[in-house]
């Protein structure tokens, strides 16, 4: 492919994500409340207290609330309308990693395609306008994940430096990247061509940048009498993933057990002595989570697994976006007592006419999750060359995956994207070869 051919290809695939993912966009004129999820204002409500000079809290991440504050100080009132359409370029620009860490792995056709599958895939595109910190946490997800492809190829210790930098920022938008730094660790020392003091040097220099970056955030909430934390939604897992599992264990619905245990939280009140601060109170939810997990472990494990919660392509995102469905139908509980048909058919209320109308976005969905599947089998025949791109995999896309667990929602796994169109990428590249040099050795033989 020449040059220009591949820039002109390039070109078009930027200019139709960003299109894919302006249409449900324009909507937020109309209806800016079909972009607002539950989570919208705990970033909303202390983005306008930042910029009335107050406190904002301990309760999420400073990220997105920061981005929430420019878009409320640069256009007042319609802040809403700037969000979404800020989420609809960040989407796109995630396109550019994409595009670079295939073309260092596998080549730049692989670039172009693994363009094009994260440019079509449809979780990516419904959730761009959305609320919420999911994209803008994504687009540095795919940059800590290009740059440690760089240092994979390239090794030079400076790409390493970045992957770091990028995942270190990136935890101050979503926190659940922080552990992300143990992945990374192996990663590095599972390099058998490095000398052990590059290691070292790299290790000591990947703690430094995190914890420069990471520490005065912590230190502030420690202050306010929080824990040292990114945020303090942790214990909220306390009546979200501890919901899911004693729903399961004790054969309710997710929303009562839920509620039962908003009820719990009372305790604050009658006993203020025992708990002052939110460090006290976090601790206290988390000690019960730790409880419930402990009381059913193989309930909580298999539930971390259950992919159909994270892995379906978020077609209702699109759907209610535009108007034509809506949420908070208890779809959730008929998934888990009925199975995935059911649950869709309650979604859609009968008409399977709706998620057929974006069948090309959903081949191309499947596409991705079968050209991993075939990349990974074939690492696997050739495990002695190939195993180091398995802990890739771990690494960059299981990690996301698992690590939300039992409560979880298809935004979830756009982090894993950039990783997942490269290796399906890197499939089509083989395949592709496979059948060329089959045409060739029958005409050969002709």
């Amino acid at each position: 492919m020449s040059n220009k051919k591949e820039r002109i290809i390039l070109a078009v695939i930027f200019a139709a994500a960003f299109l894919l993912r302006l249409l449900p966009a324009l909507n937020v004129f109309d209806f800016p409340e079909r972009f607002i999820r539950p989570d919208t204002a705990t970033y909303l409500a202390p983005a306008q207290a930042l910029l009335e000079g107050k406190f904002f809290g301990t309760g999420r991440a400073p990220g997105y609330i920061f981005l929430a504050a420019a878009a409320k100080y640069l256009l007042p009132g319609s802040d809403h309308v700037l969000l979404a359409l800020t989420g609809v370029f960040l989407s796109t620009l995630t396109l550019l990693p994409v595009y670079g860490a295939a073309k260092e792995l596998f080549g730049s056709r692989a670039g172009v395609i693994a363009t094009g599958l994260f440019a079509l895939n449809l979780t990516a595109i419904a959730n761009a306008p959305l609320l919420l910190s999911d994209t803008f946490f994504s687009l540095f997800a795919a940059f800590q994940f290009y740059f440690f492809i760089c240092f994979y190829r390239r090794k030079q210790n400076f790409y390493f430096a970045l992957c770091i930098l990028f995942a270190a920022l990136g935890t101050l938008i979503r926190p659940i990247n922080l552990p992300w730094i143990a992945p990374a660790l192996v990663l590095l020392w599972m390099r058998p061509e490095m000398p052990w003091q590059t290691k070292l040097s790299n290790s000591l220099c990947a703690l430094l940048i995190t914890s420069a970056i990471l520490l005065p955030w912590m230190a502030r909430n420690a202050a306010s009498g929080a824990p040292w934390c990114i945020d303090t939604n942790t214990g909220a897992m306390y009546h979200q993933n501890g919901a899911m599992i004693l729903a399961e264990a004790k054969g309710t619905s997710y929303e009562e057990e839920k509620e039962k245990i908003r009820n719990e939280y009372i305790i604050f009140e009658k006993d203020a002595e025992r708990f002052p601060d939110e460090r006290s109170r976090e601790a206290w939810k988390i000690a019960r989570l730790r409880h419930v997990i402990l009381s059913h472990p193989w309930i909580a494990l298999k539930q971390h697994f259950n992919w159909h919660r994270i892995l379906l392509p978020d077609a209702p995102t699109f759907f209610e976006l535009t108007g034509l469905t809506k949420s908070d139908r208890g779809t959730m509980n008929v998934l888990v007592k009925h199975g995935l048909f059911a649950a869709i058919d309650h979604y859609f209320e009968g008409r399977w006419y709706l998620p057929a109308l974006l069948l090309p976005l959903l081949a191309a969905t499947g596409v991705i999750y079968l050209g991993v599947v075939l990349f990974l089998f074939r690492c696997l025949f050739h495990f002695r060359r190939r195993w180091y791109m398995w802990l890739l995999f771990l690494a960059f896309t299981e990690f996301y995956l698992f690590l939300p667990g039992p409560i979880c929602a298809p935004r979830y796994q756009i982090p894993a994207l950039p990783l997942m169109c490269v290796f399906a990428a890197g499939a089509l590249i083989l395949c592709m070869g496979k059948l060329r040099s089959l045409k060739h050795h029958r005409l050969h033989q002709q």
